[in-house]
């Protein structure tokens, strides 16, 4: 089979298992084949909070107990099949030494709770950069409840935070008060900003301050229905948003009639409902937090599918640009989803949202105005001498350095914006060498996403880059795609202190639009 037809069999495969975990998605039944990894943390922490609530949660427990003695390895990684990484294997040794007893077990296991906690305190500090974070003096009891030290954080971190510094506590002082915060910030669903940690330390602060049943047993029913049918628990349960918009846009992109995609209008509905109030998106409606990322990511699908500007949402990323030019992924806010209005600060300055963003209120726009300039030349500020620019929530340079080389390569030139014009051309340049050279001699760029990055783009660039280069790429991903049309976990996420995830859709997507693109080459005679 030559390499055309290799191409097109690959496509059809992926397309297939996209469309199921869409389908899934929009009839809210996700499954695990479809959805985020399972996390060894996360599935400690999880089962520690059910042994803790106690009776009615031993089945869920137990599963979860199972998954992890089934995916040990000496140890257990961030992500399963990870070499070991200490603190999650301290973790999870301790929650499988206390699954052995019953209400004994659990007393023991709430006050070793405190070792581990100090761990659960540096969230997001070691890995993501330009969170600042508050500083281990701060981080304690009361001072961590303190608006000028909670102000350092994103109000979706915050829970995390308080409820591992009560862990931590071994005095009275401001343990009323972080109780108060907790049980104030406890969402509607039974969870804590929607995600399994947050949740699962919040139930294990309170029930090591006293119980608070009815608290804990809605937040452990809500853990239950996060569980996978295996055992495990992902490490978050937050990119359904992110998903569909990548997939109504990657389809949308090659159609000559969007709307003739079989599941485009009910996505669109879906993605419309998904909207809140301020025109923000959260990651998986109706409960979470606003997340810039996520709703570029929204409007850009929105976008490729309609032919015009969701104007809410446009609006609402140029009022919350940061001072410096920026984007970052969490904003402030008000209310409870979708009943929000997002405010200033944003957190994180990022190179990969303002990406998204930029790519968000650029669509089908031939006039900039001066917001988009300024986001443009803060990204560009970024730089560094080798080409790279560097990546919030994915491990490695690649990630942000392809996905920057495809905007720069869309960007109309005026010269009424000279300085930048001769910019942008030097930070192609630079850009395009950092990408070349960074393949590796297998054809691909690390990870699945990484490599699809890559040849997406440089695809615009083939009159300079050396035409082996593309077809030892698509080689690579050919042979990275799994039997169901799936491609190798890319555990490259950034989940808070580096417990890295795996997100199926978005890697086959990725694949997806690389493959596409190397496919209109053929199409235009370029390998001819």
């Amino acid at each position: 089979m030559d390499l055309k037809n290799e191409v097109q069999e690959s496509l059809n495969n992926a397309r297939h298992f996209v469309v199921d975990g869409v389908e899934q998605i929009l009839s809210g039944n996700l499954d695990e084949t479809h959805g985020v990894s399972p996390s060894p943390g996360a599935t400690a922490l999880a089962a520690l909070a059910l042994l803790a609530v106690g009776r009615g949660f031993e089945k869920a427990q137990q599963r979860g107990i199972q998954w992890l003695r089934q995916n040990r390895q000496g140890g257990w990684g961030k992500f399963p099949g990870d070499k070991p990484d200490e603190e999650i294997t301290q973790i999870v040794e301790t929650v499988l030494q206390g699954s052995q007893g019953g209400w004994m077990a659990r007393i023991i296991i709430l006050s070793q709770a405190r070792q581990f906690s100090h761990m659960i305190l540096s969230l997001g500090q070691r890995v993501v950069p330009g969170l600042e974070g508050p500083t281990p003096e701060e981080i304690l009891l009361p001072t961590i409840l303190e608006d000028r030290v909670l102000a350092k954080l994103p109000l979706y971190g915050r829970p995390v935070v308080v409820a591992a510094s009560l862990l931590a506590s071994n005095s009275q002082e401001g343990s009323q008060k972080g109780i108060q915060y907790l049980l104030k910030t406890q969402m509607s669903d039974g969870s804590w900003a929607e995600d399994i940690i947050a949740t699962s330390l919040s139930i294990l602060a309170l029930m090591n301050k006293g119980g608070y049943a009815e608290q804990t047993q809605r937040a452990g029913r809500w853990l239950v229905q996060k569980q996978y049918p295996g055992g495990g628990w992902p490490a978050f349960d937050q990119l359904k948003i992110w998903a569909i918009g990548w997939a109504a846009s990657v389809f949308a992109e090659t159609a000559q009639r969007p709307a003739d995609i079989p599941w485009i209008g009910q996505a669109v509905d879906w993605l419309k409902r998904g909207q809140n109030v301020d025109g923000s998106y959260g990651s998986t409606p109706p409960y979470t937090h606003p997340d810039l990322d996520d709703t570029a990511v929204a409007l850009i699908g929105l976008h490729q599918v309609l032919g015009e500007q969701n104007q809410l949402g446009v609006s609402l990323l140029k009022r919350l640009q940061n001072t410096d030019g920026s984007w970052g992924t969490f904003p402030s806010f008000q209310g409870i989803p979708p009943q929000v209005s997002s405010e200033l600060p944003v957190y994180i300055p990022s190179v990969d949202v303002s990406i998204h963003v930029l790519e968000a209120l650029w669509w089908r726009t031939r006039t900039q105005d001066e917001k988009i300039w300024r986001g443009l030349n803060w990204i560009l500020a970024q730089q560094d001498d080798q080409g790279a620019f560097p990546a919030s929530w994915f491990e490695g340079p690649v990630y942000s350095t392809a996905q920057a080389l495809e905007l720069l390569s869309k960007w109309k030139f005026s010269w009424e914006r000279w300085n930048t014009a001769r910019h942008i051309l030097g930070a192609r340049k630079k850009a395009q060498e950092f990408i070349i050279k960074a393949q590796s001699s297998d054809g691909g760029w690390g990870s699945v996403v990484e490599t699809s990055l890559s040849l997406s783009g440089l695809w615009r660039y083939t009159r300079i880059v050396p035409r082996g280069i593309l077809g030892k790429g698509i080689r690579n991903l050919l042979a990275a795609q799994n039997s169901n049309g799936s491609f190798e976990p890319s555990y490259r996420g950034v989940y808070a202190k580096g417990w890295n995830y795996e997100e199926p859709l978005t890697t086959t997507l990725t694949a997806i639009r690389a493959l596409q693109r190397y496919q209109r080459l053929y199409k235009a005679s370029f390998f001819r």
